[in-house]
């Protein structure tokens, strides 16, 4: 089962902000633009628990609001009522304005324009609208309307939807940076110095921390550059501190992040012992100096020795569970999880722990794997990998060197979608 559909991800009540490690996974897998802002936004209206959800995109030319994605009842005729004149409605006020609007009840409020309920059928009771901005320019406004189950949004919803505003921005940015690679031919020269930068933060190798563990990775970048990361350091009290995980978005923006990012691993990890501590620090130095609102999904993890096997305290920022295989049995880890860094500061991240036996591995890996096609447009996929790990050679490096084998053949010469990036580590067997 993906991030994106496993229910442990879902919004609740208490805590809504779980729906953005499941936003995180759509925009991370989903590349068609339509289907990539709906499911965006059904996420959104899940979450807002509201009858119906908009989202508008700004058109420079015409200086105006046109609806791009609309669900819920009289979705199809919203879509149908063409351009909104910025400044008209609510919607319009938020776009010329660039601030976020909550209307608890339209009825009190002269930026409401009824003539769009009188034209849909549609009873607007209750509005919550914010801006879409990328770097400083308006790109759109997202917009809830009517919560089921009470009279109208009050501010801890605005909070919450201004969170998700922040998504539908960066997916909106994925798209329009996809489109903008394909087309500028000078890409080529900002990819390969994408490709360097990444070259010279990436670890060539990870022996230094072999004593008491067997530890491998692969890294096989695609032909777009990518921002997989992987890193391991050395603590003051001996153990080590395992670091992976995958920026949004690809090219020169994803490489510089990468690099930002592993810096501050790099400073934090061998000062702290605590997975949970070195996610939050990472996270709240991301999110006071990300831009263009990228992020990243990331899993830490200190393993030391204990007992003649290997005890892991991990703590996980929205990234796919990692795998535990040996003697034949494999499984995902169930992993508490925090949403990506660099969303927002102050984010929290739960720790868990997970021994492992002598010849036990954990497999990390990113959505290169996963979501690998072959020929036919069959995905990869989770199971595979799975069954792929219950005989696995015995090693890390043997085993790094089997999935990579395993993905190529799957293939069958499809070409790379993604970068190739994994780390397995585990106690060494006795000699």
């Amino acid at each position: 089962m993906k991030p994106c559909e496993d229910p442990a991800f879902a919004p609740t009540a208490t805590d809504p902000f779980r729906g953005l490690v499941r936003v995180s996974c759509i925009i991370n897998s989903i590349r068609d633009y339509r289907e990539l802002l709906t499911s965006l936004l059904a996420t959104t209206k899940e979450v807002m628990d509201c009858e119906a959800g908009s989202l508008m995109l700004y058109n420079e030319d015409t200086h105006d609001l046109s609806w791009h994605v609309a669900l819920g009842e009289k979705a199809d005729k919203l879509k149908e009522m063409g351009r909104l004149p910025m400044g008209k409605g609510v919607a319009g006020w938020v776009a010329e304005n660039r601030k976020p609007a909550l209307v608890p009840d339209t009825a009190a409020d002269e930026r409401f324009f009824r003539g769009t309920d009188t034209r849909t059928g549609f009873q607007t009771r209750s509005i919550l609208c914010v801006p879409l901005e990328l770097g400083g320019k308006l790109v759109g406004v997202l917009q809830a309307l009517n919560p089921k189950n009470k009279k109208g949004f009050d501010e801890r919803d605005l909070e919450i939807f201004e969170a998700y505003g922040s998504m539908a921005a960066t997916a909106i940015e994925k798209i329009r940076w996809q489109e903008a690679m394909v087309e500028q031919e000078g890409l080529k020269r900002d990819l390969e110095a994408a490709r360097e930068i990444q070259a010279r933060f990436l670890p060539q190798s990870l022996d230094d921390f072999a004593d008491g563990l067997q530890i491998a990775f692969a890294y096989q970048p695609a032909q777009q550059v990518g921002g997989d990361f992987y890193d391991a350091k050395r603590n003051v009290g001996g153990a080590v501190a395992f670091f992976f995980g995958d920026v949004t978005g690809k090219g020169m923006p994803a490489a510089l992040l990468t690099a930002q990012i592993l810096s501050e691993f790099r400073h934090q990890a061998p000062q702290c012992a605590d997975p949970s501590i070195i996610l939050a620090r990472v996270n709240d130095a991301l999110a006071a100096r990300s831009a263009r609102g990228m992020f990243a999904t990331a899993w830490c993890g200190v393993a030391r020795a204990a007992g003649g096997g290997i005890e892991v305290v991990h703590a996980c920022a929205g990234h796919p569970a990692p795998l535990r295989a040996g003697n034949g049995q494999a499984a995902f880890v169930e992993t508490r999880s925090g949403p990506p860094i660099g969303i927002a500061p102050g984010m929290e991240y739960p720790s868990s722990r997970l021994a492992l036996a002598s010849g036990e591995l954990v497999c990390l890996y990113t959505d290169g794997i996963i979501e690998g096609r072959d020929p036919a447009g069959n995905e990869y996929g989770y199971e595979r990998l799975r069954r792929l790990a219950e005989g696995w050679p015995v090693g890390a490096k043997a085993a790094a060197e089997a999935i990579v084998a395993d993905a190529k053949g799957f293939w069958n010469g499809a070409p790379q979608r993604d970068d190739i990036t994994l780390l397995l580590f585990g106690s060494r067997r006795p000699s």
